[in-house]
């Protein structure tokens, strides 16, 4: 990690990683829930890998979070090798979950399920925010 003083002013541990103590208990909660539904239906194997994709979907989101805070955190910022980083992160996630969902048929593909479920989630916790400063400047203003 940076010493402090090579830190962007507007980028703070602490902002960085908001979405993901918000998203973690949300996302076991799903995980949970995916157990309680598919393990009667007879797809318990399939509520293991849905559990994984948002595993998975929690890992990425960290690993983007850490390696925009480092971008921006640069004096000078390498945006070749930042796009190869994303590049990579996103080949490894995407190999690895065709693996399974071609491995483990049909249960493999509740990976798939479970990153996007953890996409919307993440889409949703980050527009609340969004949705809350918008209505806050038309207090003010015209409608």
């Amino acid at each position: 990690m940076a010493p402090p003083e090579l830190i962007a002013p507007d980028v703070t541990p602490t902002a960085a990683t908001v979405n993901l103590r918000r998203a973690t208990p949300i996302a076991a909660c799903l995980g949970a829930a995916s157990f309680v539904v598919l393990a009667p239906m007879g797809y318990p194997l399939a509520a293991v890998f849905f559990c994984g994709g948002l595993g998975l979907g929690l890992l990425n989101t960290a690993l983007v979070q850490r390696s925009a805070a480092r971008f921006a955190a640069a004096a000078h910022p390498d945006k070749r090798r930042f796009a190869v980083s994303v590049l990579g992160r996103l080949t490894l996630i995407t190999g690895l979950a065709v693996g399974l969902a071609l491995v483990v048929r049909p249960a493999g593909l509740g990976v798939f399920a479970g990153l996007a479920a953890l996409q919307l989630l993440m889409i949703f916790i980050a527009s609340v925010p969004l949705v809350k400063e918008l209505r806050q400047s038309r207090v003010g203003g015209s409608p």
